[in-house]
């Protein structure tokens, strides 16, 4: 995973921003597992998920309010702000990424696929959306190892050059954390879920924190993304999903 790779992956984390819920009276939780590739798992399902949050940049003392807007399977949406002011805003589907950057008049418009080929990501937009919201992300059922530890169950994938450990624990059932590592450059990069809450009637994480290591190079470095909950909620009903590019803005 070069420098990139890890971008991305840390960009689509922090533009989750976490999303503390609405509490909303529920007559019972349905925490039953699924069974996944062997692995017993419980993932958020939802048609609509909206959230709002914040998110810091331990490394720089950075902060900033995020609102992201989820259909599944067909589209991520969100808007990054500061101090009231919006800064970037984003749309993902399937076959297409957009971004504004309205700091800098200027935005990206291109395909999911060349994204995919210019930066060397080995994540599809299913997979992606699956990461946002903490979901266990099954690969080849043919490529993983399963390793029972105790209270854990522990999923091993290869994908290329990348090593992906998932660890699903055996309480809830839920993804609580995901180590990505490039085998080559000996790159690093973990998903800490926790604090886990009852949202819609099964166990969500409420709080992330991403940790980027990268050990090699002139410029080895880590860092910290911690992620707060706010609002969210899941529904059946649409959303909206703006999105527009000032005429005078310089395409990148």
């Amino acid at each position: 995973m070069n420098n990139k790779f890890l971008t991305l992956w840390a960009v689509s984390l922090f533009l989750f921003a976490s999303c503390k819920k609405d509490i909303v009276p529920t007559a019972s939780s349905d925490t039953t597992p699924e069974t996944i590739n062997k692995v017993n798992v419980v993932n958020t399902d939802y048609s609509y998920l909206a959230a709002k949050g914040n998110v810091q940049l331990e490394s720089q003392n950075l902060s900033a309010n995020v609102t992201m807007r989820l259909k599944k399977n067909e589209m991520i949406w969100a808007s990054v702000s500061k101090l009231g002011i919006e800064a970037i805003r984003l749309k993902i589907t399937p076959d297409s990424v957009f971004m504004v950057n309205r700091l800098k008049q200027e935005y990206f418009a291109g395909s999911y696929a060349l994204l995919q080929e210019k930066y060397k990501i080995d994540v599809n937009f299913k997979e992606l959306q699956d990461m946002l919201v903490g979901n266990f992300v099954p690969g080849d059922p043919n490529k993983e190892k399963y390793m029972n530890m105790g209270p854990v169950q522990h999923v091993r994938q290869l994908r290329n050059n990348l090593q992906v450990d998932q660890y699903v624990d055996t309480t809830r059932y839920k993804l609580k954390r995901v180590e990505v590592r490039n085998l080559n450059n000996k790159d690093l990069m973990t998903m800490d879920y926790q604090e886990f809450d009852n949202v819609n009637g099964k166990p969500f994480p409420m709080a992330l924190l991403l940790t980027i290591q990268q050990p090699e190079g002139n410029s080895a470095k880590t860092t910290v993304v911690a992620v707060k909950h706010k609002q969210v909620s899941v529904s059946e009903t649409s959303l909206d999903f703006p999105f527009s590019v000032p005429s005078d803005y310089e395409r990148k």
